[in-house]
């Protein structure tokens, strides 16, 4: 879209569990097919009300594109329709998406867009694209321009009711709201005409009237490459997050419908707008935001309140919690003393167990420490801190990013999504075994961040930094305060799961 041109593995766990069948609403908005080496699913259409698909804690990037036709997708062009594309406006060769690929004509190219048959919500889209040499009437003498439309929803038009991924010569990025759709972001300028993200910025909410049209300009480091260009959208229920060759771009939350509805499920699209364009490598990966299963106990919930919250937390001296909680979210109120915290804990303590928990870490500003960009962590039974940081497109070291086993196992990936996204735990843990008061197996842990094994069955030798001493005794599960903002949801844990014993601690 462009003002130029006027709208018209060794830890061998049991197998998660399946879940109970739910309803429509649950399953748009937070539950997408987790299973590893199964393609994330899509959004069931509004009259359906299916089983629900087993989720798994690991999960895999499927190809929405096979490199081979254009199955899974539908071209719409205005004036011929759906399906309907003799020209091959959109076509495949050589294992790539060509747009535009076509011979010259005279008078102006109408532009459309390649549709997937299926619906989407929550999930990664991971795409390269690169610019061909055709421009065409009406946009030959600007820069080139193409987008990645999401959460497309209503009838087929030129630019359909979504969210725009803009992808154009110096703008790719930008995020636009198209035929009505809103926002709220922080930006530069609220009052500005056209708005400029910014992650420090001033909370803007839009109020874009029905078929109106407005962009947000990309955040100013981002930069584009010459060839082939990586690009990547994270979709959280109504939440979005846009990246460009590892950098954030731009980012929006409360995405609305023009009827105000909230935009957590549509379809994606790649468009034809007056330049030819390559596409390749097109997957999906779903989030793993999984739901508890029956015998699961939810120690924070979508409907969580205080006194919820109070009934399975407390603080580090046994009182009530003190940090806020809304929407079932709850959030690190920082005590502003690093001697005197204030951690929370679980009221209960536990032995071997499966914990999941998703996290939302805090923007942080360049230049700050390592340790004060969005830290927090989540010690098992006290005593072991899988740690909590805003590491995305960091480098690991140190035994401290995100996904590490604190000062004892840096994570094997960097699985960091943005700071502002919703990210996710999922921990198999099994306590150390002792005898006649001596440990004779160390506690161990495999880990998956945001769907991706960084800790395989690794052993945790001993208690890290301020965990509480090892003991013969189970412990609770505790959220750290070290000075950050971080937020939590989604919480529950399975206790006393059936977890293989390791070979014995060497004497």
């Amino acid at each position: 879209m462009s003002h130029a041109f006027p709208p018209p593995t060794p830890l061998r766990c049991q197998p998660w569990p399946p879940i109970r069948r739910i309803g429509l609403g649950l399953l748009l908005g937070g539950t997408l097919s987790a299973c590893a080496g199964v393609s994330g699913t899509a959004a069931l259409p509004g009259s359906a009300d299916e089983l629900a698909p087993a989720l798994q804690p690991q999960t895999a990037w499927t190809p929405l594109f096979n490199g081979t036709d254009l199955s899974g997708w539908t071209s719409w062009l205005p004036s011929r329709g759906a399906g309907n594309d003799p020209e091959g406006v959109f076509k495949v060769q050589s294992g790539e998406l060509r747009v535009l690929d076509v011979a010259p004509a005279a008078g102006e190219r109408e532009f459309g867009y390649l549709l997937t048959d299926q619906r989407y919500t929550n999930y990664r889209l991971r795409l390269q694209y690169r610019w061909d040499q055709q421009k065409f009437a009406p946009r030959v003498a600007d820069a080139r321009d193409s987008g990645v439309l999401y959460h497309v929803t209503g009838p087929n038009r030129i630019w359909p009711a979504s969210a725009e991924f803009q992808i154009l010569e110096g703008g790719t990025g930008d995020l636009w709201q198209l035929s009505g759709t809103n926002l709220t972001a922080t930006v530069r300028d609220p009052g500005a005409k056209e708005l400029q993200y910014d992650p420090f910025g001033q909370p803007v909410t839009t109020s874009n009237g029905a078929d109106s049209y407005r962009r947000m300009v990309r955040a100013d480091s981002v930069q584009e490459l010459p060839d082939w260009n990586t690009l990547e959208l994270v979709v959280s229920g109504d939440e979005a997050t846009q990246i460009v060759n590892g950098q954030l771009a731009a980012q929006a939350t409360h995405l609305r419908a023009p009827d105000g509805s909230a935009l957590t499920a549509g379809r994606l699209a790649l468009q034809a707008e007056g330049a030819a364009v390559s596409y390749r490598d097109i997957e999906l990966r779903p989030l793993a935001y999984l739901t508890p299963p029956p015998d699961a106990q939810v120690l924070l919930g979508g409907s969580s309140t205080a006194q919820g919250v109070n009934s399975n937390w407390q603080d580090r001296r046994g009182g009530d919690v003190r940090w806020p909680v809304q929407d079932g979210a709850l959030t690190v109120q920082p005590s502003g003393n690093p001697q005197d915290t204030n951690d929370i804990r679980t009221r209960g303590s536990f032995g071997d167990f499966r914990l999941h928990l998703e996290f939302r870490v805090p923007a942080s500003r360049a230049g700050l420490a390592e340790q004060d960009r969005g830290n927090s962590g989540v010690y098992l039974q006290g005593r072991y801190e899988v740690q909590i940081l805003d590491s995305f497109g960091a480098k690991l070291e140190g035994q401290n990013d995100l996904g590490a086993v604190y000062g004892q196992h840096d994570a094997s990936s960097n699985a960091a999504l943005p700071s502002g996204t919703w990210q996710s735990y999922d921990i198999d843990f099994r306590a150390a075994r002792w005898e006649n008061g001596q440990k004779t197996g160390d506690a161990r842990a495999t880990v998956y961040l945001n769907g991706e094994k960084v800790q395989d069955d690794v052993a945790l030798s001993a208690s890290t930094l301020l965990g509480d001493p090892e003991a013969d005794s189970p412990g609770p599960i505790v959220l750290q305060d070290h000075g950050s903002k971080v937020s939590f949801r989604n919480v529950w844990v399975l206790p006393e799961t059936d977890l293989p014993s390791p070979p014995p601690t060497a004497p």
